[in-house]
């Protein structure tokens, strides 16, 4: 019978496993040791994380005063708006009067004085209704009055309430009546029920 060498098959397969087995092992320490790599890096930025964390709870602490006093102020600053409005408003106003004034002492016409200004607010959604009187040596600077107070930039719905021809020591004179609304001084109508 012959005899077959079976020693040098046998050793080039345990050659292979022995490959086999030593890749097997590299690809096995690779893996942990990326796997190691990995889990030191997410493990640094755990602590960071952990290290932030602290930092920011550590900030908010801090700031928990300046919060608290902030809430504070808002609620002050809710309690006086109606307050600063209403100064706001006032301000306004006498701004529209002080404006108003102006333009009389430089638009009355030479002929014409003024001897009263009425003022009257009925009701709270109309404007402020003013009654101007005064004398003018004609009819037609009482008219010149009435265009010049229909230009004033606070005054609408300017119109004459009439004229009357009146004795003056020996000259005769006309006394006449203005009329009109301060602008802006009505109260916005409230919304309906509606439109809420």
């Amino acid at each position: 019978m012959p005899t077959i060498n079976l020693i040098e098959s046998r050793l080039i397969a345990t050659a292979k496993l022995q490959q086999t087995n030593r890749m097997s092992k590299m690809i096995f320490l690779g893996t942990c040791s990326v796997m190691g790599m990995a889990y030191f890096a997410l493990f640094g930025q755990g602590l960071s994380l952990s290290n932030e964390e602290r930092q920011l709870a550590t900030r908010v602490n801090k700031m928990r005063p300046l919060i608290f006093q902030t809430e504070e102020l808002k609620k002050e600053e809710s309690a006086l708006k109606p307050k600063l409005q209403t100064l706001e408003d006032a301000q306004t106003l006498t701004n529209r009067w002080a404006r108003l004034m102006v333009h009389l002492s430089r638009n009355t016409p030479p002929d014409v004085w003024l001897s009263s200004v009425r003022a009257a607010a009925m009701d709270a959604e109309k404007p402020i209704h003013v009654t101007f009187n005064g004398v003018s040596r004609t009819q037609t600077d009482a008219s010149e009055m009435l265009l010049r107070m229909q230009n004033a930039e606070d005054l609408e719905s300017v119109n004459l309430g009439g004229t009357q021809e009146k004795l003056l020591e020996k000259t005769t004179a006309y006394e006449f009546e203005l009329n009109g609304d301060i602008v802006g001084t009505a109260e916005k109508k409230k919304k309906a029920e509606g439109d809420k």
